[in-house]
């Protein structure tokens, strides 16, 4: 079986976790990794690297199309937000067979967190409420009704790392939306989205903040779109809004939020979901807060404590059986992220090659990817 990660860029642990993947399932196989960077550090990983054109480029999926076919690609994953954007546009067909996306509905449904949330607040799991930018008055008149002193998120309707995010009260509401509209809209937007034809101020989204815990959830699904597990993490900290530092804890309080998500977002594969416990709410609801449609920066912690999603999404793709435990991680597993580097080009020195061997290159004597 080949693999091929798209856009894996600076997490080269997933090259390893995939290659691993392949051997505890008995299979042979190449892990390729691309990337729009060419100096990227997953091609000292990887057994293969290949240069990507931007997602934007008229010839992404031509460049796509031969890569899976020339390159006989049984399982092809990305972690890019705009290029499974793209992928979600591809028709169905053998030749995009190998993609683990998102429906072009479902994957509308994830970036566009005001429909995702209306949607969820009307018919799926718990989440905040939520109002386009250019309703303010309305945001603030509706949560004093509710008998609160109103407390505010904003943060881009259609973004990711975090884009736009600021938090406030109901006095300075006008003016972090102002801030955030200018900080939306000084980037690309992405391509599947006419993003062009809404008012700049309902380019962002305004929700109730809720006082108390953030968790990270992994609910994963397999590859026939069936629920399969759900894995969780309490944040402690975060970095470049990623999870930096978490805690696992019992996925048991999680299940049923992660079925209704499942069910409300129709996806295969995992699905990275942040959600929110309010510390004041007797019921301790989790309500959903972002759902990102691919591996999120969260899932390390959970493999770190035993899970091993990259095993199952194998198994799935070469119909062999999944074993439970590897949808299941230890409660109570601390783990952080740290800086390290990787020679990309030129002669290993020998530390590095024994790192490499470690990560099971095989002990090349020169940098993999040359």
């Amino acid at each position: 079986m080949n693999i091929l990660l798209c856009s894996v860029g600076r997490r080269p642990y997933l090259v390893t976790w995939f290659r691993d993947a392949l051997a505890a399932n008995g299979l042979e196989g190449r892990v390729i990794a691309a990337d729009l960077d060419p100096l990227s550090p997953s091609r000292a990983f990887a057994d293969e690297f290949l240069p990507a054109p931007p997602v934007a480029d008229p010839g992404y999926r031509h460049w796509l199309g031969d890569l899976l076919s020339g390159r006989d690609i049984s399982l092809a994953v990305s972690i890019n937000d705009f290029e499974l954007s793209e992928w979600s546009q591809l028709p169905p067909s053998p030749e995009w067979a190998p993609l683990v996306r998102l429906s072009a509905d479902s994957q509308r449904l994830v970036e566009d967190k005001y429909v995702m949330s209306t949607t969820f607040l009307a018919s799926g799991p718990p989440a905040p409420r939520t109002w386009l930018g250019g309703a303010v008055d309305a945001a603030r008149a509706e949560s004093r009704s509710a008998g609160k002193e109103p407390g505010f998120v904003v943060k881009g309707r259609f973004g990711s790392a975090s884009r736009g995010l600021r938090f406030t009260d109901a006095d300075g509401l006008a003016a972090a939306v102002a801030s955030a509209v200018t900080e939306v809209t000084t980037r690309q937007g992405r391509p599947a989205l006419e993003q062009d034809e809404i008012n700049p101020h309902d380019l962002v989204i305004v929700q109730e903040r809720i006082n108390g815990t953030e968790f990270g959830l992994d609910v994963v699904n397999d590859l026939d779109g069936n629920f399969a597990a759900v894995l969780a993490r309490r944040k402690i900290a975060m970095r470049a809004g990623e999870t930096d530092r978490a805690e696992t804890v019992p996925a048991e309080r999680f299940h049923a939020v992660a079925e209704r998500v499942a069910q409300a977002v129709g996806h295969v594969g995992s699905v990275d979901v942040d959600v929110m416990i309010d510390d004041a709410d007797p019921d301790r609801v989790a309500r959903v807060i972002d759902v990102n449609p691919r591996f999120g920066g969260g899932y390390p912690f959970s493999h770190l404590a035993g899970a091993r999603v990259p095993h199952a999404y194998v198994a799935w793709a070469a119909g062999l059986p999944a074993p439970g435990e590897w949808l299941l991680s230890d409660a109570g597993v601390i783990g952080g992220k740290y800086v390290d580097a990787v020679a990309i080009t030129g002669r290993c020195t020998s530390q590095h090659q024994n790192l490499e061997q470690r990560a099971n290159s095989g002990g090349r004597g020169e940098c993999p990817g040359q």
